[in-house]
């Protein structure tokens, strides 16, 4: 009876940490595309998602890098009983991600581009470890989707600016980033 109330408990944390980071991707998504929509003269081709800040109704940009930790600190938390070092990892990326959305472009450019520079390169790692380390994630479509959102994340950004315009780049980046989040939180959910 006690092992079936455990691996229960077990269960609905794993499904709690995964809808948490399901809402976390949903939160960062929406404040985003709403800012895009009332943003007059942005330009999501050229300009940087933190870009956002620096204009009317950019405080909400904070609301999106909560959103981004929520959903990077629930997927560590989710991982922590099967891989330390990768709950570390993203444990780091996720501080990191929210220290981002705190420390704006217009208050410290260096700061905030180190900031998400090293948020991305501990998520990064941890794309690349996750099937190496995790069972579940072992097989061909852990490594498929891991190690490619990983260099679809790392090459974007090596190419923005040079083969890709830098707006591009970086929603590329994004949009690998959160798709690895999703497909791990629903990896967890089912276990």
């Amino acid at each position: 009876m006690r092992f079936e109330q455990i691996a229960l408990g077990k269960m609905l944390t794993a499904r709690l940490l995964s809808a948490t980071s399901y809402s976390g991707v949903a939160v960062f998504l929406l404040v985003v595309l709403v800012l895009h929509g009332v943003q007059r003269g942005y330009d999501a081709r050229t300009q940087f998602m933190s870009e956002l800040a620096m204009a009317p109704h950019g405080a909400w940009l904070l609301l999106a890098f909560v959103g981004l930790f929520l959903a990077v600190a629930a997927t560590a938390l989710n991982l922590r009983g099967r891989s330390r070092l990768l709950a570390v990892l993203l444990g780091i990326a996720a501080v990191l991600f929210l220290a981002t959305g705190v420390v704006t472009l217009a208050d410290s450019p260096l700061a905030h581009l180190v900031f998400i520079a090293s948020a991305l390169i501990f998520s990064g790692s941890a794309m690349y470890m996750l099937p190496r380390v995790v069972a579940a994630f072992a097989n061909t479509e852990g490594y498929l989707i891991s190690w490619g959102c990983g260099v679809l994340m790392c090459g974007a950004i090596g190419q923005g600016d040079r083969l890709i315009l830098p707006g591009i780049a970086q929603r590329l980046a994004a949009f690998a980033l959160l798709f690895w989040l999703i497909y791990v939180a629903r990896k967890l959910a089912r276990e």
